[in-house]
C-alpha cells in the first residue's frame, strides 16, 4: 500500500511524452527480465546471481540503492547479503526491528514515501554512514515450498530513494514478480552448494581414514585432524579434551596455525560433561572451568551460537569431547550440516586414540614376546656350557683324579662360564643392534683350538662321526669369542637336525684372499619355505627347543668380520654352511 502519494485518474488522459516514457520503462522491464533469466540459466554461484539481480532492480526501481537481506530464523535475525552502493560490507537487523526487520517478522510490504515520518524506521545506518534515507520499498521474498507446506519468509528486498518521486504501486507489482525470481535462485544456488558441501565432507572424511592409517603417533594424528577440522569449519580455535589412562590429554589449534598438545594428571571435581547445547551462561561456566583447569591464557569473547560441540565418544566414557569455537554465521540447514559434519570429526578423534592405544598395546606385546624369546634364547644355549661344567665339577670330586687332571677341568670350566656369559652378552647385544667384536690376528689353527674338542665333545655325546679336513694356514683379523660362538650355533643345530648319529663335516680351505669354513651335516635339510628367511630373527624350522635366533646372531657376526655367509641345502641331503672370512693383511691390523 502507498502511504502519501497521489495517484493520476484513469479518465486523465496521458501525453505523448508520458506513454513514451511508460513506453521506455517496459522496455527495461523486458531487457532486464531476459537478463536475470539469462543469469539464472548461466550461474549457480548466490553471490554473483543475487548482485546481477539486485543491479537490474536498482535500475528498473530508478533507485539510489537496493539491499538484500537473508534471513537467519535460528538467531532472529537478518543480515546483507548483497548491498549495492552500500559502504557498509554487513548489516544485522533483529526480527521486528526497523523497516526490514519489521518486513522479515510479519511478511508485509512497506512503501514508505518519507522514511523519517515513519516511527517504524531505525536512523542508526544514516548516522553511522552519513547517508540520507527518503523513500522506502521493502519486500519480503518467500520460500518456494511444496503443497500443504507452510510459507517462510528466506530474504527481504528493500530499495531506497527512488530518483524522482516515491515508489508506486507499479513498481510494488514489478518487485513482486522479480522477488520470486530472486526466491528460484536462491533455492537453486542452496541445493548446489549443498550438493558441493557433500562432496567436500565425502572428500574430508576420506581425508581423515587415509591419516588414520597413516600416522602411528597420537600427538601427530590429532594435530592432523584438528588442522582439518578448523580449515573445514573456518574456526577460530577447535581443541579436543580426550581421556587417557592418567587424566587427559588436551589438544588445541588456531586458525593461525598455533597449536598445543598437553598432558594433564587430573581436573578437579567441578569437571562437567559438555551439554549438547548449552546456553550462555553454562558455556560460560564450563569455558572458564576449561581454561583454568588447562591453563589456557586467552579468554575469547565466544559467542554461544558460534559454538560446535561434541562428545568423542557418547558410549562408555562421554568425558571427551571436542570444541569449535567462533565458527561463522550459517544458515539454518547449513549450520545442521556442519554440526553433523563436527560429529564425525568428533568421532574420527576418538577413533584415532583408540588406534594409538592398539598400537601401543600391541607394541608392549611385542616386547614382551621378544624378551622372552630372548631369555628362552639364553636359557636354551647356555644348557650346553652348564652341563659341560658340571661334567667337570664331578669329575673334579672323583678321588681318581689328579692334580693335573683337575687343574685341567678347572681350566676347562673357566672357559665354559666364560663361553656363556659371551653367550649372553651377544644376545642382549644383538637385541640392541650393537656391534660388539673384538677382533685381533689369529691363525685357523689357534681359532680352532677351542672349537675342534668342543666339537668332538658334542659329536660323541650325539654319536655323531665327526669328520675334519683342514686345508688353511693362513692368519685372519677376528674376535675368537664371537667366531667360536658362530662354530658352535651352526655345530648345535646340525647335531640337532640329525639327531642321533649321521656324520658332521667341518672342512677348511683357502680361496682367493679368503679363508672358507664348511660346516655339512646329514640331516633332512632346511624346507623350502624357510630357505628365503633363514637368517631372519624368530624363524625357525619347528625345533622344539628352537627359537630362531640362532642363525640371525651367525649372521651379525659374520658381517660385523667383512665376511659373507652362504647355505646349500636339498630335501633329504642335509645342510651345508659356508663362511668366507678375508685373509689377514697388515693394513687392517
Amino acid at each position: 500500500m502507498l502511504v502519501g502519494n497521489q495517484q493520476q485518474t484513469k479518465e486523465t488522459p496521458l501525453s505523448l511524452a508520458e506513454m513514451q516514457r511508460r513506453l521506455r520503462h517496459k522496455e527495461r522491464e523486458v531487457y532486464s527480465i531476459q537478463r536475470i533469466g539469462k543469469a539464472l540459466s548461466s550461474t549457480l554461484k548466490l553471490d554473483e546471481l543475487l548482485r546481477l539481480i539486485m543491479q537490474e532492480i536498482t535500475t528498473l526501481m530508478d533507485a539510489d540503492r537496493s539491499t538484500l537481506y537473508i534471513a537467519d530464523h535460528q538467531r532472529r535475525e537478518i543480515w546483507s547479503k548483497i548491498a549495492l552502493k552500500a559502504e557498509v560490507k554487513e548489516i544485522r537487523q533483529q526480527f521486528g526491528k526497523g523497516i526490514s526487520g519489521y518486513v522479515a517478522e510479519t511478511g508485509k510490504v512497506i512503501n514508505i514515501a518519507d522514511a523519517y515520518n515513519d516511527e517504524r524506521f531505525d536512523p542508526a545506518t544514516d548516522k553511522r554512514t552519513g547517508y540520507r534515507t527518503r523513500s522506502i520499498l521493502c519486500m519480503r521474498v518467500w520460500e518456494p515450498h511444496a503443497a500443504g507446506e507452510e510459507r517462510r519468509v528466506i530474504a527481504v528486498i528493500q530499495v531506497l530513494n527512488k530518483r524522482e518521486g516515491h515508489f508506486t504501486e507499479e513498481d510494488e507489482a514489478l518487485l513482486e514478480a522479480l522477488s520470486s525470481q530472486v526466491a528460484i535462485s536462491i533455492a537453486n544456488a542452496r541445493l548446489y552448494q549443498r550438493l558441493e558441501q557433500k562432496y567436500r565432507e565425502l572428500d574430508l572424511l576420506y581425508e581423515l581414514e587415509q591419516m588414520l592409517s597413516a600416522f602411528s603417533q597420537f600427538p601427530v594424528i590429532v594435530k592432523q585432524l584438528l588442522e582439518r577440522a578448523i580449515g573445514y569449519l573456518q574456526a577460530e580455535w577447535v581443541f579436543t579434551v580426550v581421556p587417557a589412562e592418567a587424566g587427559y590429554l588436551f589438544c588445541a589449534y588456531h586458525q593461525s596455525g598455533e597449536h598445543r598438545f598437553e598432558k594433564v594428571a587430573a581436573v578437579s571435581r567441578e569437571w562437567q560433561v559438555f551439554e549438547a547445547h548449552p546456553t550462555a551462561e553454562q558455556w560460560k561456566e564450563q569455558w572458564e572451568t576449561i581454561r583454568t583447569h588447562f591453563k589456557i591464557e586467552a579468554t575469547p569473547e565466544f559467542d554461544p551460537q558460534s559454538m560446535l560441540i561434541s562428545h568423542l565418544n557418547p558410549g562408555e566414557d562421554a568425558r571427551g569431547v571436542l570444541v569449535a569455537a567462533g565458527v561463522p554465521s550459517q544458515e539454518n540447514h547449513e549450520w545442521e550440516d556442519l554440526q553433523q559434519m563436527f560429529v564425525l570429526i568428533a568421532q574420527k578423534i576418538w577413533r584415532a586414540y583408540e588406534l594409538y592405544q592398539l598400537r601401543e598395546n600391541l607394541v608392549k606385546q611385542e616386547r614382551l614376546s621378544t624378551i622372552g624369546q630372548l631369555m628362552s634364547t639364553i636359557v636354551h644355549d647356555i644348557r650346553g656350557p652348564v652341563n659341560t661344567i658340571y661334567g667337570f665339577v664331578d669329575l673334579m670330586g672323583d678321588e681318581s683324579t689328579t692334580v693335573e687332571e683337575r687343574k685341567e677341568f678347572a681350566g676347562i670350566i673357566r672357559d665354559e662360564i666364560k663361553s656363556t656369559m659371551n653367550m649372553i652378552t651377544e644376545v642382549l647385544d644383538f637385541a640392541k643392534g650393537k656391534t660388539s667384536i673384538l677382533p685381533r690376528k689369529s691363525s685357523v689353527k689357534n681359532i680352532l683350538e677351542r672349537y675342534k674338542p668342543r666339537a668332538q665333545q658334542m659329536c660323541q655325546k650325539n654319536q655323531t662321526r665327526l669328520k675334519w679336513d683342514v686345508q688353511s694356514s693362513q692368519l685372519l683379523h677376528v674376535d675368537l669369542d664371537k667366531l667360536n660362538r658362530v662354530f658352535y650355533n651352526l655345530t648345535k643345530n646340525a647335531l640337532e637336525a640329525m639327531g642321533s648319529g649321521g656324520e658332521f663335516t667341518v672342512k677348511i680351505w683357502d680361496e682367493d684372499d679368503q679363508v672358507v669354513f664348511q660346516f655339512s651335516d646329514a640331516g633332512p635339510g632346511i624346507p623350502e619355505e624357510l630357505r628365503a628367511h633363514l637368517f631372519d630373527s624368530f624363524v625357525t624350522s619347528g625345533k622344539e627347543s628352537g627359537t630362531g635366533l640362532g642363525l640371525a646372531i651367525v649372521q651379525k657376526i659374520v658381517r660385523e668380520h667383512k665376511g659373507r655367509i652362504e647355505v646349500e641345502s636339498q630335501p633329504g641331503q642335509g645342510a651345508t654352511f659356508r663362511i668366507y672370512l678375508p685373509v689377514y693383511k697388515k693394513e687392517s691390523g
